[in-house]
This record gives C-alpha cells, sequence and structure tokens, in this order.
C-alpha cells in the first residue's frame, strides 16, 4: 500500500471520527436540555408547593383572601407578599415560556393560578399596588385575562363544603 493510499484511508478515518463525534455531541445536547427541562419544572413545582405549605401553616391567609371586614396591616402585608411569590412564579414561568423554554400547554396550567390569586376584589387591589414591581408586558397579560373576568366563588364553596 503506498503513502498516497493510506493518507487517503487516515483522511476518511478521520472524517468518520468527525461525524461520530458531532452525533455524540448532538445526543449529549439533548440529554441534557432534556436535563435541564426537568429540572426547571421541578424547581416550579417545588415553588407551587411551597406556596401550598404557607397556607398549611398559616390557614388566616385563606380568610384574609375573602373576609368581608379589612383585615389588619399584618394580615394585608401577609397576604399581599404571599400573592407576590405567586406572582413572581407565574412571572418566571410566564418569561421562560416567551423564550421558548416551557411549552404551552405547562405554561397555560401553571398561568391559570393567577386566575386564584387574584380572584377577589382584595387581591386585585392589592396587585394593583405592587404590580409596577412586575415586567410591564407581564403585567399587561394578567390584566387582560382577569379583566373581564367575575370574581371566584371558590371561598365560598370551600366554606359551604360538608
Amino acid at each position: 500500500m503506498s503513502l498516497e493510499q493510506l493518507a487517503s484511508i487516515a483522511d476518511i478515518v478521520g472524517n468518520c471520527m468527525v461525524v461520530i463525534s458531532l452525533i455524540y455531541l448532538s445526543l449529549q445536547m439533548r440529554q441534557g436540555a432534556a436535563t435541564l427541562k426537568s429540572e426547571s419544572r421541578q424547581a416550579q413545582l417545588t415553588t407551587d408547593q411551597n406556596g401550598v405549605y404557607l397556607f398549611v401553616e398559616h390557614p388566616e391567609l385563606g380568610e384574609l383572601f375573602q373576609q368581608e371586614d379589612t383585615p389588619d396591616f399584618l394580615g394585608k402585608t401577609k397576604l399581599m407578599f404571599w400573592m407576590i411569590a405567586q406572582m413572581r412564579a407565574r412571572e418566571h414561568e410566564w418569561l421562560q415560556f416567551k423564550s421558548g423554554a416551557l411549552d404551552e400547554e405547562m405554561w397555560l396550567s401553571y398561568r391559570d393560578v393567577i386566575y386564584f390569586v387574584l380572584g377577589t376584589k382584595r387581591t386585585r387591589a392589592l396587585w394593583e399596588l405592587c404590580s409596577i414591581y412586575f415586567n410591564p408586558e407581564f403585567v399587561a397579560m394578567v390584566h387582560d385575562m382577569i379583566d373581564e373576568l367575575p370574581e371566584t366563588d371558590f371561598w365560598q364553596k370551600l366554606e359551604a363544603v360538608a
């Protein structure tokens, strides 16, 4: 075998190795992207669960949503900062959706929590107070969502459960 033939074989083997390396890197990138999405969803789930656990630890939050009497300053503060945490999580999920990191189906399932969080006259008033600290496009999207939406009767239904 001549030196020229060996060089051709080496060139072919080298090209095959490049192709194999590119395929391997492509598979690794897909696996990395899937892992990143999974970790992101786990973080979102943890955030949601923490918001629910706060209700368990502080059941007065439910009363603060809908009680007729105006809550004291401490009550309004608790409710507002719980609400800010929930809306900040929704804002993050919305930004993930807008960037393509979160698919529409997942975004819509997270987005629907906004209807709950801003389901009462009191929480809508608190949202008006603190929405200036959120992304303006997110705020506009939220306003479009709840603009014509009636207040929730969730709290009355919960109270009526036997």
